[in-house]
């Protein structure tokens, strides 16, 4: 089995040994992900005194997977472990672990063993349903504490921190304020010092009301700390400690019976706040729970993959990229990075620093003021373009006289002129630029090709994709997530365009690279979007492409209540074959040996935005050809900008006259 190991102070490794054997009332557990615990670890890994270190030392306490075998639970059911160390199988007696509730994601039941420790600290505390709350220090623990006393009937928490490098994971909280310290409303009756320090334990005692609680949550790491016992005795303040040490076999599960039910009721979440790793890129978390102060933990997911699909990995140092724009779309870049083999995230740009400041907490590397400082750096070989469609010209252009790599989210641009010159700059250099359509890496899609150019469907002879979703209006005023606030995707000159240009243009170009050539003509009909005062820009597409005998119909809209996502297939003379949402192989008459679905769950949205990154790096390092080039992507933004021409003229235009330059 694969495990982590801390052979000495500072210093982490992935090895490779024995799994341990498993016995009477034992379950073995085949891992997803396991949660690295900060205080404990970071302990353990900076040899403080107080950790008792004695490497070489195996850290890990928190992971979810699902049973392999053992007593009572079924092989395959999903399961949170307790003292489960970081890798990929664990034994443990069966207390040790419990049956995941529904829809749960296993990061959240994964901090088990913390939530126990901080439902103790909320109920040495005495917490009282409608009484307000202090929690001190904005670790993992803290944050579990913080978001676990609302859960428990708190109608605010106060959060204060030395310092403000982790206030981002408050934002998204209604019933949570972070503040400094100090105590501008005369303090709460209850306050939990979840910093392990002294300093934190005098703040927590400043931080009460007068007669109020401190709890002392979990295992402290100073040595000694000044307990001001007179302030306690004039301020009536009651200490009170709390470690999970405290608990009897019976109070575990009672406190465990909590933690389930509020995950159920879906009352608690911890997942995001978590960076997510694959467990191969574990000493580059140990190395950031080492020195960034604004790191929370991560998920060290054990079955994630590990190299693009049937390409061998490169032992050449990581692309570093600098991430410029961390909206909706940047964040799930910084998600990508963080999980790609070989590369990294190591700053980032955002007009709104806090939302940088975000990206750069969760994901690492450093915020930069300015796009101009990101591209000074020499610790940046490539660049992520992920802002409004009207930027990319102006960033591309930076981005390749200062001399770095770009890899540009889609579209090209906002129109074709800006595209094509676009094009033209990127061609004239050596540096490498692509643009991100990740169907392109998606196992399925690369399936459906290879059996297509194979003749398993014969000669293709029609192509049908839906992709009926619904986006609330929110996203057209900054992004589903919330976190910035911009109307760009509602103003036609700064987008393009709606729908079609924004989201169907996936399809459009998987349907491109499938087929292996381009449309004759192009004939579409769109309808406006009604949930915003938007001139121009379209909710409702109808798209129909003629590639010679073969016709294919796109239809897509942001606003089907229920949207099932998106369906694409292909038939031909000989079968059918399905991309979405499920891959499928169908021959006509007597099924066929190719006649099975493709092994392994979907990938996720990640995985084919990791697996690009990835690509990238490797066409750098190789100097072979990228996923798809900005030539490429012209190509699809033209078949868009004809399917706009059309929908205008009410009739076919051939797009091969607006690649030229003509009319359409």
């Amino acid at each position: 089995m694969r495990q982590v190991v801390l052979p000495g102070p500072g210093r982490c490794e992935i090895i490779d040994q024995d799994e341990p054997p498993g016995g009477p009332g034992h379950v073995v557990v085949d891992v997803s992900v396991s949660v690295v615990s900060p205080g404990t670890e970071r302990a353990i890994l900076l040899d403080r005194p107080t950790a008792d270190s004695r490497f070489p030392e195996f850290p890990g306490y928190m992971a979810a997977g699902t049973v392999r075998s053992g007593a009572g639970l079924p092989a395959g059911t999903r399961v949170a472990v307790r003292r489960a160390r970081h890798a990929d199988v664990a034994v443990v007696p069966a207390r040790y672990v419990r049956a995941l509730p529904e829809r749960v994601p296993p990061a959240d039941a994964a901090v088990w063993q913390l939530a126990l420790t901080a439902l103790l600290g909320l109920e040495v505390g005495g917490q009282r349903p409608g009484e307000p709350v202090t929690v001190v220090g904005q670790g993992l623990l803290g944050v579990i504490t913080r978001r676990l006393a609302v859960a428990c009937g708190a109608p605010h928490v106060r959060v204060v921190a030395a310092s403000a490098a982790k206030t981002w994971s408050t934002r998204t909280e209604p019933s949570t304020v972070f503040s400094e310290p100090g105590r501008p409303d005369g303090g709460t009756p209850l306050v939990v010092d979840a910093t392990d320090s002294g300093p934190g334990l005098a703040a927590a005692i400043a931080e009460a009301a007068d007669g109020g609680r401190v709890v002392l949550l979990g295992s402290p790491r100073a040595e000694q700390a000044e307990v001001p016992l007179q302030q306690l005795h004039d301020r009536r303040l009651d200490l009170r400690g709390a470690h999970i040490s405290q608990l009897t076999e019976a109070d575990e599960e009672r406190l465990s019976d909590r933690f389930f039910a509020l995950l159920e009721q879906r009352r608690f979440t911890i997942r995001d706040v978590l960076a997510d790793y694959p467990a191969h890129k574990a000493p580059e978390v140990y190395r950031r729970l080492a020195g960034d102060r604004a790191f929370i933990s991560a998920a060290l997911h054990w079955n994630a993959p590990r190299h693009t699909p049937g390409r061998p990995a490169l032992v050449a140092r990581p692309m570093r990229f600098g991430l410029i724009g961390c909206g909706d779309i940047g964040i799930e870049d910084a998600k990508a990075l963080a999980a790609a083999d070989e590369a990294e995230l190591t700053a980032c740009h955002d007009p709104v620093a806090e939302v940088a400041e975000e990206t750069a907490a969760r994901f690492g590397g450093r915020r930069e003021a300015s796009v101009t400082a990101l591209l000074a750096r020499s610790d940046v070989d490539a660049v992520v373009i992920a802002t409004p469609h009207d930027t990319h010209e102006p960033l591309l252009t930076e981005a390749l006289a200062a001399g770095k790599h770009v890899l540009l989210e889609k579209p090209v641009a906002q129109d074709l002129a800006s595209a094509r010159r676009m094009v033209e700059l990127a061609e004239a250099g050596k540096l490498r630029t692509g643009i991100l359509f990740p169907t392109r890496t998606d196992p399925r899609f690369c399936q459906a090709r290879a059996a297509i150019e194979a003749g398993e469907i014969g000669a293709p002879l029609g192509v049908a994709t839906t992709y009926f979703t619904d986006k609330p209006v929110a996203y057209f005023l900054g992004g589903i997530s919330g976190r910035v606030s911009s109307t760009w995707r509602l103003s036609k000159d700064r987008a393009g365009g709606g729908f079609l240009i924004m989201n169907l243009i996936h399809q459009i170009d998987a349907v491109r690279a499938l087929l292996g050539r381009e449309p004759d003509r192009v004939y579409a009909e769109t309808a406006p979007l009604t949930t915003a005062a938007a001139p121009g820009i379209e909710d409702v597409v109808s798209v129909v492409l003629r590639f010679g005998t073969v016709v294919a119909t796109l239809i897509g809209s942001a606003t089907v209540a229920g949207g099932r996502g998106m369906q694409t297939r292909i038939w031909g003379e000989k079968g059918e074959v399905q991309l979405t949402p499920d891959y499928s192989l169908t021959h006509r008459g007597t099924p066929g040996p190719a006649d099975s679905p493709a092994a392994g769950a979907a990938p996720t949205a990640i995985d084919l935005r990791t697996w690009a990154f990835t690509g990238f790096a490797r066409a750098v390092h190789d100097d072979s050809p990228v996923d798809v080039s900005l030539a490429d992507g012209l190509r699809t933004q033209v078949v868009v900008e004809a399917a706009y021409a059309s929908a205008r003229l009410g009739r076919a235009v051939c797009p091969a006259r607006l690649l030229e330059g003509g009319a359409p």
